[in-house]
């Protein structure tokens, strides 16, 4: 090459390198005029932490509310809630969700963690979530299912492969996805995406709002994905636009930019997904999920935690369930027709009978594990746990058939 083709694609070269730092320039300036204009509307203040410090961001999805009344001030419940840990001297982010279920005491009464934003708003749901884990909250973001949507528009949709069939029909939300397919979600779709938990038969996931919780996490990853990627770079200052005018967040415009310039740099494989420790129970017929605060969380998603001592865990075998059945119906073979029904699935009925009392909900009394209780209640599909506690008992499982049990 002549010595004068050598100068131009030098030249070349450094025209690509000033339009590359004059664009990101552009998108730093850009940025800070919109991030400005995100208001805390809360008043709850940020506590700063050093830059080489953790630093916990509280991400709280809650309900759209009217969405043709922009003004709209009713209090609204949280639908989705994540404690975003970002470790910059591992280099790691840690996202931890909350189920809104989890049982917490809001001003001496006995409540689940979605209700503290209704009565409280962010104040009273960072309080809450602060007292439940014993960590501080440094920042928070708050955004509806609008905002949530609108989001995922501005980084240009998610592609997903839904690993069940969703068809679910309700009067604000319709969702058909079929297994296995790839597709391609707008913001509406994503919004459809990740509020599925079950079909119109009730077939869903597993573990019911657990398993939304671990399609909801494996979604946030998507999206980190997304804005990092070449396509979704260069729609960082229309994410932001987005942001500032449909999410409510306590960090000032350059401890955001701060922080998005590190996490954009961290490995996908640095980012740790779990479920704060515990298991569903139900308390006098009204279902929550107990934080077991002796129990570390576990890296993988809503997963069985690990426990601090040393105990072997073993997965449950549904033919170590001994249960018993009553007929509180009236109805012939219904009792011994749900005998075959369970012991199909793997359960050992080791008797039935009847009942005394008509009920119309049928009761799922536990007397051993209540993890027991609640696989059954799974296969089952409906009823109401009570747990008995009786050690002594002869049976794990007491299934008082009630008029629900009538197909």
């Amino acid at each position: 090459m002549s010595k004068k083709g050598k100068q131009k694609k030098k030249r070349l070269w450094k025209n690509l390198l000033l339009i590359i730092i004059i664009f990101f320039c552009g998108i730093i300036v850009y940025s800070y005029t919109l991030i400005k204009s995100t208001n805390a509307a809360s008043g709850v203040k940020a506590k700063k932490v050093g830059i080489d410090e953790p630093v916990n961001i509280l991400l709280l999805g809650v309900d759209a509310g009217d969405l043709d009344n922009k003004t709209d001030k009713n209090p609204k419940r949280s639908d989705t809630m994540m404690l975003i840990k970002y470790i910059p001297i591992e280099n790691k982010i840690h996202i931890l969700s909350i189920p809104r279920d989890t049982k917490v005491t809001i001003n001496g009464k006995t409540q689940k963690m979605n209700a503290a934003h209704f009565f409280g708003g962010v104040p009273l749901t960072i309080e809450t979530v602060e007292n439940l884990l014993d960590e501080d909250v440094n920042y928070y973001v708050k955004v509806d299912y609008e905002g949530f949507k609108k989001c995922i528009d501005a980084i240009g949709g998610i592609d997903v492969v839904p690993e069940h069939d969703m068809n679910y029909d309700a009067y604000d939300i319709q969702i058909h996805f079929k297994k296995g397919e790839r597709v391609h979600l707008d913001g509406e779709k994503a919004e459809q995406y990740v509020r599925w938990r079950k079909n119109n038969n009730e077939q869903g996931y597993a573990t019911g709002d657990l398993g939304r919780i671990s399609a909801q996490q494996d979604f946030m990853v998507k999206i980190y994905e997304k804005i990092k990627s070449p396509a979704g770079i260069i729609r960082i200052p229309k994410l932001l636009n987005t942001v500032a005018k449909y999410a409510e967040t306590n960090m000032g415009p350059m401890d955001m930019l701060k922080y998005a310039f590190k996490l954009r740099k961290i490995d996908i494989n640095n980012i740790d997904k779990s479920l704060i420790p515990g298991e569903p129970k139900y308390i006098n017929g009204i279902s929550y999920y107990i934080y077991d605060k002796n129990k570390k969380y576990n890296s993988n998603p809503v997963s069985k935690p690990v426990s601090n001592n040393n105990e072997s865990k073993t997965e449950i075998n549904k033919k170590d369930i001994k249960i018993k059945i009553l007929n509180s119906t009236g109805v012939n073979r219904l009792a011994s027709n749900y005998k075959d029904k369970l012991r199909d699935k793997g359960y050992d009925v080791i008797g039935i009978g009847n009942y005394d009392k008509k009920l119309n909900k049928t009761v799922i009394k536990v007397y051993n594990r209540d993890d027991y209780g609640t696989i059954l209640k799974g296969d089952l599909k409906f009823g109401k746990i009570e747990n008995e506690k009786d050690k002594n008992s002869s049976v794990d499982i007491v299934v008082i058939l009630g008029s629900d049990s009538i197909k």
